[in-house]
């Protein structure tokens, strides 16, 4: 009973880690890192802009 029900679950599990393979590929969260920190930069940018604007 054990078995069969196993089985059936094995290719379910097999397909679910097929998906987190894709997040632990070399550079995956290096990129994700890089696209933060680069919109951080772009934000703080822009706020300065606007401060510095709307002092003069």
């Amino acid at each position: 009973m054990i078995m069969e029900e196993t089985k059936e679950i094995a290719p379910l599990l097999e397909l679910g880690m097929q998906e987190l393979e894709a997040m632990d590929a070399p550079g995956f969260w290096t990129g994700v890192a890089i696209g933060v920190a680069i919109s951080g930069v772009a934000a703080a940018s822009a706020a300065v802009s606007v401060a510095v604007s709307i002092a003069t």
